[in-house]
């Protein structure tokens, strides 16, 4: 294939990028150049069912939008059995807080069934910020805004015996 048509090829799918980055309410205040560059910096993963993406203890150093399929974060149970603790679907964002530094993994995250992403890692992210240092503080703003979502959706549902494990957001 010649480097024309592949240049063309990239084009359409920077537009398609930008136009699923746009949508999410991490990335949407971003400045316009600053999701350009980043439409061009993330790329596609290809996932079949029982593949895992990281481990308990890894830094999973990326974030995911599924465009389609369904992934599972678990965790051991008793029996060293899988159980798991939430399922994502197409459309979910999930490992924002990896893009702004290394933490590693309670759980793992395996996928359920075919599943294709677009990932961002932190080494992709970080050159954003280099060039557009006043993301930093949009995309903190952002995760701040995402955990207190959590929290009050966690508060809504909990019963009494669960209040104790609450409270992320007065740390």
């Amino acid at each position: 294939m010649s480097s024309f048509t592949e240049e063309n090829d990239q084009v359409p799918q920077m537009q398609k990028n930008l136009k699923l980055l746009k949508g999410l309410p991490f990335f949407s205040p971003f400045p316009v150049q600053a999701l350009k560059i980043l439409a061009l910096l993330t790329t596609r993963g290809d996932f079949l069912p029982g593949d895992l993406l990281y481990e308990e203890g890894d830094d999973p150093h990326r974030a995911y939008l599924i465009l389609y399929g369904r992934l599972a974060l678990t965790a051991k149970g008793e029996d060293n059995d899988p159980v798991t603790i939430q399922q994502f679907r197409d459309g979910d964002f999930l490992g924002s807080l990896s893009l702004l530094g290394s933490m590693p993994a309670l759980f793992n995250l395996t996928s359920e069934t075919e599943t294709s992403v677009l990932t961002l890692s932190r080494r992709q992210f970080s050159k954003i910020l280099k060039q557009f240092p006043e993301v930093l503080s949009i995309a903190l703003a952002a995760s701040l805004k995402e955990i207190n979502h959590w929290e009050r959706k966690n508060i809504s549902e909990a019963g009494p015996c669960c209040f104790s494990r609450l409270g992320i957001t007065a740390l």
